[in-house]
């Protein structure tokens, strides 16, 4: 019996392991996402969900602006479900906010950059 549970655990510890250390994007600090700005990528959509004003006082390059309250609807037409979409807003709380509002409408490659405030490149 105290063998078979110690099988489970050492079973269940290494299924965890490889989550953990599986490589992959998540594009939520810094260094990640300007890698994916300056790469010849097009196959992701960078959302500003802040208000119009927000986003016209200044906004990472190349993101698009879509407020989060108008989620999902607003997004581009035919955004595949799969894309990658990484949200940001000045804080954290709007884009965690879109984050699931995205989720629920199906979106699966959802990545929240957090707050503007933590971009160190240039801003537009």
């Amino acid at each position: 019996m105290v063998v078979k549970k110690i099988l489970v655990l050492l079973l269940l510890s290494l299924t965890l392991s490889g989550f953990l250390f599986a490589e992959s994007a998540d594009y939520t600090n810094y260094s990640e996402l300007k890698e994916l700005l300056e790469s010849d990528a097009d196959d992701y959509l960078l959302l500003d969900v802040r208000t119009g004003p927000e986003f016209e006082q200044s906004h990472i390059p190349g993101a698009l602006n879509i407020p989060y309250d108008l989620l999902p609807d607003a997004l581009p037409v035919g955004t595949a479900k799969d894309k990658t979409i990484i949200v940001y807003c000045r804080s954290g709380n709007r884009s965690g906010t879109a984050r699931r509002i995205l989720s629920k409408a199906g979106y699966t490659e959802l990545h929240d950059f957090g707050g503007i405030s933590r971009w160190k490149g240039d801003l537009k």
